[in-house]
């Protein structure tokens, strides 16, 4: 099958799970024969050619931390409606693509940043097949110009788009709808997965008495909710207990975190790790180096990867517990669910320091559900079969006679542009006004 994939940024250009997983899954149609390129954004930083991989697409500035809390009100929403309304450039870079490669259908990954609006419009126009990997709520935040929400925009995307969807969780379609974007058509609920080969069963397991190890690995911030695991572990702390000790690998995105350990007074027990390349880690977690994966995340957090990749080797996940990756899981039987305070997540730790909690039959039963139903090998051939549903929806694309769809497709796109920054120079005068 041709498959031509879109997505905001791809490795070794990227952000978080949303990317890598767009990866990993190209890799994996790759391997099972399958023509694919990938068109994304130039990199913001050098990154290799690579012979499926064309970067020509632009990158809104809606990444930039300093940009987005700094610059001035109509540059910012001027940048988020190219995020995520409209961009021409990037329509007029797709129509060509489409043109040179001529897919089957189109498998679209996170386009936040590109005016994925535009893009999905186009296809529609078109009627181009395509499928939508949701690994968060990109349809959802298309229709907003920053924290500002445009209903009657989301209201229109849902009555209009008819394409296929694979979403990572109930979680996250229920957050797109309920901002105003109505998913017409085949929506499948598909995981997050593992890669490599089943090791064996993990033997030795935390036994009171000894240390205990936890981790936690992604984006270092409050959303995350790091600072409730550093006062998690004040806590345990003052319980008597100094048999611990907590690794938290990734970026420091947030630095109102960095202080929290010494502010704490546990500084000792709480380390800050640094970014830790994914195989670097797998790689610990395959060692059996930690005994806990705590993931005290955002009720927000549509799946979460890092938790599944550390249970694959025995290490127990410790989670909110009103986050996407729970829905997969059952508390006691393959994970453990707290409530998203510092108290919960305390009295988890204490459990399992006091020999309350054994972690043993939990993390073999993990183990074994993540090597049966989360490998990407496993989940492949579902991929495979909603790329071919979407294909079949639609009557196979005549490339020989569209060039005056496109040209139609980018004279739309050039209007989408220029009335989205009317709408925001209106809006922000109209405000100063005020």
């Amino acid at each position: 099958m041709k498959i031509l994939v879109v997505s905001n940024l791809y490795p070794p250009d990227f952000i978080g799970g949303y990317e890598l997983c767009c990866a990993q899954m190209v890799d994996g149609l790759l391997d099972r024969g399958h023509d694919v390129r990938v068109l994304t954004t130039t990199p913001r930083t050098p990154c290799r050619p690579q012979e499926h991989v064309v970067r020509e697409l632009a990158l809104a500035n809606c990444y930039d931390p300093f940009s987005v809390l700094h610059g001035q009100p109509v540059t910012r929403k001027t940048s988020a409606g190219r995020a995520a309304v409209a961009n021409a450039h990037n329509v007029h870079v797709l129509l060509d693509n489409l043109q040179r490669f001529q897919p089957e259908v189109v498998y679209l990954w996170n386009l936040l940043g590109t005016g994925g609006l535009g893009l999905v419009g186009g296809l529609e126009y078109l009627n181009v097949p395509w499928l939508w990997h949701l690994e968060d709520c990109a349809p959802r935040l298309l229709c907003c110009l920053r924290d500002e929400e445009l209903p009657a925009l989301a209201a229109a995307l849902g009555q209009y788009l008819s394409g296929s969807y694979l979403a990572v969780s109930d979680r996250v379609v229920k957050e797109i709808e309920a901002g105003g974007v109505k998913l017409k058509g085949h929506v499948e609920l598909l995981p997050n997965w593992v890669l490599g080969e089943r090791p064996p069963v993990r033997s030795r397991f935390y036994r009171p008495g000894e240390l205990l190890r936890v981790v936690s690995a992604g984006q270092m911030g409050r959303h995350k909710g790091i600072h409730l695991l550093i006062e998690a572990a004040a806590l345990v702390r003052a319980r008597g207990h100094e048999n611990f000790r907590i690794d938290l690998y990734g970026k420091v995105g947030d630095l109102s975190v960095a202080p929290l350990p010494r502010e704490h007074g546990v500084e000792d027990l709480v380390k800050f790790k640094g970014a830790c390349p994914q195989e670097d880690l797998i790689a610990r977690y395959a060692r059996h180096e930690y005994d806990l994966f705590a993931f005290p995340t955002w009720a927000r957090e549509p799946f979460g990867c890092a938790p599944v990749e550390a249970a694959a080797y025995g290490t127990v996940m410790v989670m909110s517990e009103s986050c996407g990756v729970g829905e997969w899981f059952v508390d006691r039987v393959h994970c453990l669910k707290a409530a998203r305070t510092a108290e919960a997540f305390a009295d988890v730790m204490t459990a399992v320091l006091e020999g309350r909690l054994d972690l043993k039959p939990i993390g073999r039963r993990a183990s074994a559900v993540v090597w049966r139903d989360f490998r990407r090998e496993v989940l492949l051939p579902r991929v495979e079969a909603a790329l071919a549903r979407a294909a079949d929806r639609r009557p196979a694309a005549d490339w020989a006679d569209t060039s005056a769809a496109f040209d139609d497709v980018y004279r739309m796109a050039l209007m989408a542009e220029k009335l989205t920054e009317a709408l925001v120079q209106e809006t922000c005068c109209g405000a100063e006004a005020a």
